[in-house]
């Protein structure tokens, strides 16, 4: 029997959702996205196809990601047809790749792999805007669209008319992360509703799965025929996202949420927001705003509870009995200004979660593993210059050409050779008793690292200096062997401490 595999895969996620830094529009954009995969396909399937159950063929529907067994021709090309025009109304702005491939009984293994190169063939090729403006067409002077109406004198384009659409409930993908109904009013939807306060800190992390390609590969090689291999397909695709969603409930109640609850002890609870906007959440990806403060730990327990639940939904699936059932992750924080362009905090979140994933897959660290420990990296931008990671690092963190203070990664594990999350916040917590002394602390360690890149003779005079006045301060650091190593871990010590410094006063 002949059967058709379609596959459609979004395009410019992050472009859309981050062309502007209102909070309002980011969260609006990254909800009409979630909403693609939770309700917009499976209702244009349902139409489409009739009584034919979505859920009995779909093999994947997360992230900006579909794939499906299609069995009626006619209905395929209805969908090839019309869903792009669906998605274009919904949320203007994004653009889909789709493609399907025809295959007969037992061959789903392989169309599976046809489907996926067709994919990145169609990805790579030009989308035609859907939008075209001529000259004489007023713009919307904060994205450059073309003008569509106004909001409160402002020209706006039809993708900033639908991100707020007051008809959009802004809240569904949060309650992925309380896991609860949220109240509208408890979230922030301005960018000093989120942080407390303007010209604040902000973080972006992004996250991302490690070695899912090899556990798809092993299921495939025990699976014959195509029933089984889109059951296993399937309860996969499902356990995973169970995995990442409790792994983010789970961070959030820790942190968030407990953060949140002491915050309305002290204040007006009308006038206190929960410090965090969900951008991303399905599949083995998850990006997120949050206050400054909150992401390293925020980080560190999605970190530790994805693996946890990974290994908690995979034991049962038989065909990774014997096999590696369980995934890690590794995570990328980019700490911002509230007014530093958010598409280029995204960009750097991702690269640093890159960064963190290749020294994890070195063949130093994996060494006898199977499977890439977790791992974060993280970096502050402290200019308004947008370059690539590599080119920041070297203006800020290298020293006569050498790296003295990126120490990024961090491990979540001890890692013989490797620095690890452990280390890093029992020196934070070390810097925080001297938080509030003048003559001992933080100001001591920031002058030597700010004399370091001018005269590194003066910088040495300085840190003996420390050595012999402070005697007690030097040695409970253990700054000997701290401003020694290369690459240092002062530098990312003194960032997580001035944030929690500035946010508890």
């Amino acid at each position: 029997m002949t059967k058709y595999l379609y596959g459609a895969s979004v395009q410019g996620i992050q472009s859309f959702i981050f062309q502007t830094n209102k909070l309002r529009e980011i969260v609006g954009g990254s909800q009409l996205v979630d909403n693609i995969n939770g309700r917009l396909f499976p209702e244009f399937y349902k139409e489409k196809a009739g009584n034919n159950l979505l859920r009995e063929n779909i093999i994947l529907n997360a992230a900006g990601n579909i794939k499906c067994i299609i069995e009626d021709k006619s209905v395929l090309e209805k969908i090839v047809k019309e869903f792009p025009k669906r998605i274009s109304n919904y949320a203007p702005g994004i653009t889909l790749s789709q493609t399907a491939v025809k295959y007969e009984e037992g061959g789903l293994n392989k169309a599976i792999e046809d489907l996926e190169q067709n994919l990145k063939i169609q990805r790579n090729k030009p989308q035609m805007p859907t939008e075209i403006g001529f000259m004489g067409l007023e713009r919307a002077r904060r994205t450059g669209g073309v003008g569509f109406d106004y909001e409160k004198g402002e020209v706006i384009d039809r993708p900033t008319k639908a991100k707020t659409n007051k008809d959009l409930k802004t809240t569904d993908l949060f309650e992925k992360f309380t896991n609860d109904k949220v109240n509208g009013g408890d979230v922030a939807f301005d960018l000093k509703d989120l942080t407390g306060s303007e010209k604040s800190w902000v973080a972006i992390i992004h996250a991302d799965g490690n070695g899912l390609g090899n556990i798809l590969q092993n299921m495939s090689r025990k699976l014959s025929s195509d029933e089984e291999i889109l059951n296993a397909y399937r309860n996969f695709s499902e356990k995973l996202g169970k995995a990442t969603e409790e792994a983010a409930q789970i961070a959030f109640s820790a942190v968030v949420d407990d953060e949140w609850k002491k915050e309305i002890t002290k204040s007006p609870k009308d006038k206190i927001k929960y410090p965090m906007r969900p951008v991303v959440l399905g599949g083995d990806d998850l990006t997120i705003i949050i206050r400054a403060d909150l992401a390293f730990e925020f980080t560190k327990e999605f970190l530790k509870r994805f693996e946890e639940k990974t290994k908690e939904h995979f034991y049962d699936i038989d065909t990774l009995k014997g096999e590696v059932n369980y995934l890690t992750a590794c995570a990328g924080i980019a700490y911002i200004k509230d007014s530093y362009p958010f598409h280029y905090g995204v960009q750097l979140a991702e690269e640093l979660t890159k960064e963190a994933k290749k020294i994890s897959k070195s063949e130093k660290v994996m060494a006898g593993k199977v499977m890439p420990p977790a791992s974060l990296a993280f970096y502050k931008v402290q200019s308004s210059f947008t370059e690539s990671l590599g080119d920041m690092i070297k203006r800020t963190h290298f020293i006569s050409g050498k790296n003295k203070f990126f120490a990024s990664p961090y491990f979540l594990d001890n890692i013989e050779g490797q620095r690890t999350i452990n280390e890093l916040e029992e020196l934070v917590a070390k810097l925080q008793k001297y938080a509030n002394n003048k003559s001992k602390g933080v100001s001591k360690i920031r002058q030597w690292i700010t004399e370091l890149h001018k005269d590194q003779a003066k910088a040495k005079l300085m840190m003996d200096r420390i050595k012999e006045i402070n005697t007690d301060f030097y040695n409970n650091l253990k700054l000997e062997s701290k401003h020694n190593a290369e690459p240092s871990i002062l530098m990312d010590a003194i960032d997580l401490h001035t944030f929690n410094y500035i946010y508890k006063k």
